[in-house]
């Protein structure tokens, strides 16, 4: 019987929640896959779209962000502007047909080590069921993640950052943080920037 595939997976962690759990995890002895490679942010709100697009077309298998409850942040909206940014690489990931399981956003609080190795072990599971990056999309894997790498150069434009921060202005203004509602603004802002820099969705 072959061994179950161990994905390569990069995380970017909140330093005041996300990080601080899965440090407090170390030293409770909690057990969880060792496939997580650490980013340490002091907001997940400073996460740009193209980090994730980068982490991806330079090796990884998976994406992770984590940071702390919405509501809980310490720079008071910094995560919600985070879920802005996460649904641009969820829509980018569609558009080059990978599957957006790859990547994942999620909360775990300082206190919530338990939790945190939850998230990872279920996640780690999700992603090596997809296998390497191409495998389960059934795509060339070095001409997908050369793909990437041009989608996360694409990430960084001016149209694309001018929708995002229109995205998130209209996000603050209307309070509903839910994430259908804000791949719905991001759709809005970002979908004629991306169709004329990648063309139409994959998939």
């Amino acid at each position: 019987m072959s061994q179950p595939y161990s994905p390569k997976i990069l995380g970017f962690l909140c330093n005041w929640c996300c990080y601080t759990a899965a440090d407090s995890a170390g030293v409770g002895r909690y057990q969880y896959p060792p496939n997580l490679r650490v980013i340490r942010m002091m907001c997940t709100g400073r996460l740009d779209p193209s980090f994730p697009l980068e982490g991806l077309a330079n090796g990884a298998d998976g994406i992770f962000v984590g940071g702390c409850h919405p509501g809980e942040c310490h720079y008071i909206d910094g995560n919600y502007h985070a879920l802005v940014s996460a649904s641009l690489v969820h829509e980018t990931l569609v558009r080059l047909g990978v599957k957006k399981e790859r990547f994942l956003i999620e909360w775990a609080s300082a206190a919530e080590g338990p939790n945190f190795v939850k998230i990872i072990t279920a996640f780690t599971k999700q992603v090596a069921s997809l296998g390497p990056l191409g495998e389960a999309e059934g795509l060339e894997p070095g001409a997908l993640r050369e793909r990437i790498a041009q989608a996360a150069e694409t990430a960084r434009g001016r149209k694309i950052r001018t929708g995002l921060i229109n995205a998130s202005r209209e996000m603050m203004k209307s309070g509903d943080f839910s994430r259908p509602a804000i791949a719905g603004l991001v759709a809005d802002k970002c979908a004629k920037a991306l169709d004329e820099a990648m063309g139409a969705p994959s998939l």
